[in-house]
């Protein structure tokens, strides 16, 4: 009577959600409203600024016009990124240096976001150099109780795909309950339930901006398994069931260190491209 949909593109698919719920299957994740929202980044960018999350300087929801662009990016100062309001994986993202290279970049990154999400739309955003990028695992249930299970640092990234691990090696406790706090009042705005992630940039200074929030389990999320002792598949088929979460903040204590990789298939020879195939060294 229930169906989990992974950890894949299923899993952020409002139209999947609700297919289930008219054929009365119980979706293990959360709402298709909270799916859409989150979906749209400028959107959720927008909800977040409003609930009081700290967010990228940038420009409100999708931009309209080359002219807008260059109007914002000198307001928030250069570097700047364009991004895919419907965006993921790195896909539809440029960084622009100058305003000479606005045009041509926003209309590349214009082109890709409607070949891959079938969506031009983009929004502009302040490049913060040299971040950690760390997130936040909530849980939440339908009554409205939510909980922070601590971060996952994903700083190190090659081809967009993170090397995870838990706890950040940036966090300190006063840090950690702040960007916690702020993870669990981004959940509740938009009356999410089920399991999140709360994504954050932390500059140089330690101070913290939403990027996006993943209205799905992730493939990292063993890694606060290990380290929090909660199974978050068995705690999302219990929010799913309608259960109350019994899960309190006090009670959650993050022990040792974990990580998570990728492993994967290239050809060194061939400028490491990804090689399908039989695998002959490792």
């Amino acid at each position: 009577t229930a169906l989990h949909p992974g950890f894949g593109f299923l899993s952020e698919s409002a139209e999947f959600a609700q297919l289930c719920i008219d054929n009365g299957i119980t979706f293990i994740g959360p709402s298709p409203e909270s799916i859409s929202m989150l979906g749209d980044k400028a959107r959720a960018k927008e909800t977040m600024k409003a609930a009081g999350v700290p967010v990228v300087p940038g420009s409100d929801g999708a931009v309209k016009s080359v002219e807008e662009a260059k109007r914002i990016a000198a307001e928030i100062g250069y570097p700047v990124l364009v991004k895919a309001s419907a965006g993921g994986g790195g896909r539809g993202i440029r960084r622009i240096d100058r305003e000479d290279q606005l045009e041509e970049q926003m209309l590349v990154a214009k082109e890709e976001a409607k070949k891959f999400f079938g969506n031009d739309e983009v929004y502009l955003e302040k490049l913060i150099v040299g971040p950690h990028h760390v997130e936040i695992q909530i849980i939440a249930d339908q009554m409205g109780n939510t909980v922070a299970l601590g971060e996952r640092d994903c700083s190190m990234q090659r081809r967009n795909q993170k090397v995870e691990e838990s706890p950040s090696p940036l966090m300190t406790p006063g840090l950690r309950q702040a960007m916690q706090e702020a993870a669990v009042r981004a959940a509740k705005a938009c009356g999410y339930y089920n399991a999140g992630t709360i994504e954050f940039l932390v500059d140089k200074h330690r101070n913290y901006y939403f990027l996006e929030m993943n209205p799905r389990l992730q493939v990292e999320h063993p890694i606060t398994e290990e380290v929090v002792g909660v199974d978050l598949v068995k705690e999302q088929i219990k929010v799913a069931d309608g259960q109350v979460l019994q899960l309190k903040q006090e009670d959650i204590k993050q022990r040792g260190h974990a990580i998570e990789c990728r492993i994967c298939a290239e050809d060194t020879e061939a400028g490491f491209m990804p090689s399908p195939g039989v695998i002959r060294q490792l």
